[in-house]
């Protein structure tokens, strides 16, 4: 069908998503046969205050090839609490509403009723679906305190594992030249002050040389990863409790972010895991790249014509 024909088919009713990460941004259309979606440039919006208009300004813009009935715009945390105000500044003729990046999230993996979604990328998080459509995160309070089953919580516990090996406290482990080689280190017992030295997300990018010595069947890789899995499945079991929504035969589990969809090694174990602790056999998906700025158009109908639980979820919903 041509894009001409989708415009006649969906006339000018269409609905446009976007999620603006730290490097890049995705934009969607609900219906998603509307539009092509597709990559939007990628311009941070964590700039100072006077520039922020004017940045999602251009996102909007250059995502919108025809101007869409409404928009949510997904944006990071600290971001999105800082933008909340800002629509009205934008001047777009539609209404636009920001979101947080796990609300794009969470729409993208529960829309259709799934009971839980399960995130792994350089953070972590759980979020279960009540029976009336509600939402409970646990997880994802940052790296320092929280996101356990993350990338980066992953390599850092690798990175542990060779500094206690290094002062005789544990096994020895063949990570200890992985990781030295991998943050350019003068030696392993100068690993933790490199990777400290770092954000989050480029300790987190070290994860496949964690992978690669498990699957050379070093012991301590097994046991960080296997620790890493546990920690995510206590994550679901709470976010399920926190709904009061029993584990059935047959429930619907979302994996998202970017070590659950890039590695088969940790979804498979985390499944096999979520699916001991719970006793019941799951029908798990995996999120892709898209279904965020999808869950995000998504929201922006269900806004725009008061469809519940997406109006909720955009009107008072904080995860």
């Amino acid at each position: 069908m041509t894009r001409e024909a989708r415009r006649a088919n969906f006339g000018c009713v269409a609905f446009l998503g976007l999620d603006i990460g730290g490097s890049k941004a995705r934009f969607e259309w609900w219906p998603a046969s509307a539009h092509p979606g597709g990559d939007a440039p990628a311009v941070h919006p964590a700039v100072d205050r006077e520039q922020l208009p004017e940045r999602l300004r251009r996102l909007v813009r250059d995502a919108a090839e025809q101007r869409p009935t409404a928009c949510v715009v997904a944006l990071a945390g600290a971001d999105a609490q800082l933008c909340r105000d800002l629509p009205a500044e934008l001047g777009f003729d539609f209404p636009v509403a920001v979101v947080g990046d796990v609300m794009a999230a969470a729409a993208a993996g529960l829309r259709d009723e799934t009971a839980l979604l399960l995130w792994s990328g350089t953070g972590s998080f759980a979020i279960a679906r009540g029976s009336h459509g509600e939402l409970r995160r646990v997880g994802g309070r940052g790296f320092m305190f929280s996101d356990e089953g993350s990338g980066y919580d992953l390599v850092r516990r690798a990175i542990v594992a060779v500094v206690r090996a290094v002062d005789g406290r544990g096994p020895d482990t063949s990570l200890r030249s992985a990781l030295t080689a991998a943050f350019a280190a003068s030696g392993p017992e100068r690993l933790g002050a490199v990777a400290q030295s770092l954000p989050p997300r480029e300790v987190a990018a070290r994860l496949p040389v964690v992978l690669r010595e498990f699957a050379a069947d070093d012991a301590v890789a097994h046991d960080v990863l296997v620790h890493g899995m546990r920690q995510l499945v206590e994550l679901g079991e709470a976010a399920l409790r926190s709904v009061g929504r029993p584990a059935t035969d047959g429930m619907r589990v979302a994996l998202g972010g970017g070590v659950l969809s890039g590695s088969d090694v940790v979804r498979e174990g985390l499944v096999r895991l979520l699916q001991a602790a719970l006793g019941c056999r799951l029908e798990a998906r995996v999120l892709t790249p898209r279904d965020a700025a999808l869950g995000a158009a998504w929201l922006a109908h269900g806004w725009h014509q008061r469809q519940q639980p997406a109006h909720a979820w955009v009107e008072r919903v904080a995860l």
